[in-house]
């Protein structure tokens, strides 16, 4: 009995320090794996503009030489900038006048996004004695905000049943690529849609960003607002099929037998004037004629006795 209660003593005993020294390998694994796992970081940058690189370090003291890194489409590595206090170091052409180190701040500013710059950066730093920090890693998104979207309509007449209606909406400037999302003010646009264009993508040759536009054909069969929107930028909206505006017969015939009656009160007025008139200026050329006769006769009797006398 005394021999068994030892044997399992014993074999409790050496278990134990199976678990333990099993306990401290793993930890001696995490910390080491902890040391040598690059800190993430996220960011976002607009083209045209500069985006910060900071290594993330817990001492900055005693870094003799960083080294800010990328790769390019074949995976190779290229190096983009940093320092080294033993020797200088020779940046790529597209990267030398477009980048900022801060040795102090253990940083790179790199100006004038492209597109192109999107990626992954590595910031590698060691220390005097040769050790390797360890390395922050970048991941750099790169974006450029689209124009307001402009929309353009071609034949969308007034008359109902229109089948010649063409609306286009653009923008530019934009980076990634971007779909053109058509609204409808209280209505469903499918429903409206008789034709839809392809998306038309045209990337600048420089600058890499993108122009998009995109057409689609509506029945015009009611007034409708229409807006687009092109990577989250929003048009003004536009009205189209105007309803034609219909006319009252009745409210015409009124105002035609009102015109009408005018111009006959007109018309009566301007006869019974002209009726009264003519009476008048006859009296008036009799009346002149007979005291032009008078005159001439009085005249002749005056000459003809002065003659007989």
């Amino acid at each position: 009995m005394r021999a068994r209660y030892r044997l399992s003593l014993f074999c409790s005993v050496e278990m134990l320090r199976g678990y333990l020294f099993l306990l401290v390998g793993i930890s001696v694994l995490l910390l080491v794996s902890a040391e040598k796992s690059p800190v993430e970081v996220y960011l976002q940058g607009i083209v045209g503009r500069s985006v910060h690189m900071r290594c993330v370090l817990d001492d900055p003291r005693g870094i003799e030489r960083v080294y800010f890194q990328t790769k390019d489409s074949n995976e190779s590595v290229v190096f983009v900038n940093g320092f080294y206090d033993k020797r200088e170091l020779h940046a790529r052409p597209e990267y030398k006048n477009r980048t900022i180190v801060n040795r102090s701040q253990i940083s790179m500013e790199l100006l004038n996004l492209t597109p192109d710059d999107e990626g992954d950066y590595e910031c590698i730093p060691w220390t005097i004695n040769a050790e390797e920090k360890n390395k922050t890693k970048f991941h750099l998104t790169v974006t450029a905000n689209y124009s307001v979207p402009n929309i353009t309509v071609q034949g969308c007449g007034i008359y109902p049943g229109a089948h010649n209606c063409v609306i286009t909406c653009s923008s530019s400037g934009g980076f990634p690529k971007s779909n053109v999302t058509w609204n409808v003010a209280r209505g469903n646009m499918r429903s409206l849609l008789r034709e839809e264009g392809e998306l038309v993508l045209k990337q600048d040759k420089y600058l890499k960003v993108w122009n998009v536009s995109q057409f689609v054909g509506l029945n015009c069969s009611r007034l409708l607002n229409i807006s687009c929107s092109v990577g989250g930028v929003v048009s003004q909206a536009v009205s189209v099929c105007l309803p034609v505006h219909v006319i009252d017969i009745t409210t015409v015939a009124c105002a035609v037998l009102l015109l009408v009656s005018f111009v006959i009160v007109i018309i009566v007025v301007i006869k019974r004037r002209t009726t009264h008139r003519i009476p008048s200026e006859d009296g008036a050329i009799d009346a002149e004629l007979a005291s032009l006769k008078s005159g001439w006769m009085n005249t002749a009797k005056h000459t003809l006795s002065e003659n007989l006398n």
